[in-house]
């Protein structure tokens, strides 16, 4: 077994994968979102001071604005990684090599 050290993350890749990650929740959540604004207004009595032509471009959008907060989150997250690794030393992760 061999010791190793997550010593550096890149931002910009970590940022990537982060929005990735990200965005495709937020496709996943999507069909939901629309089921519930649907339902929503089939009520009686309908929900006062919401356009639903504002929810519906919102929810078609919401995939594409997770995806950028994803990225800055992941950007921010890095950095501020790579800052507190000079005073921990990193993550260890231990891995098995069969060889």
């Amino acid at each position: 077994m061999k010791k190793h050290r997550i010593l550096q993350i890149p931002p910009v890749r970590f940022g990537i994968i982060l929005a990735l990650i990200v965005g495709f929740i937020a496709i996943l959540a999507v069909p939901f979102l629309l089921l519930a604004g649907a339902a929503v207004a089939r009520m009686e009595q309908p929900v006062q001071g919401i356009s639903w032509l504002f929810y519906g471009g919102g929810v078609a959008v919401m995939p594409i604005a997770c995806a950028v907060a994803g990225f800055l989150a992941g950007v921010f997250l890095a950095m501020v990684y790579n800052l507190a690794v000079r005073w921990t030393g990193g993550i260890e992760v231990i891995i098995d090599d069969p060889s």
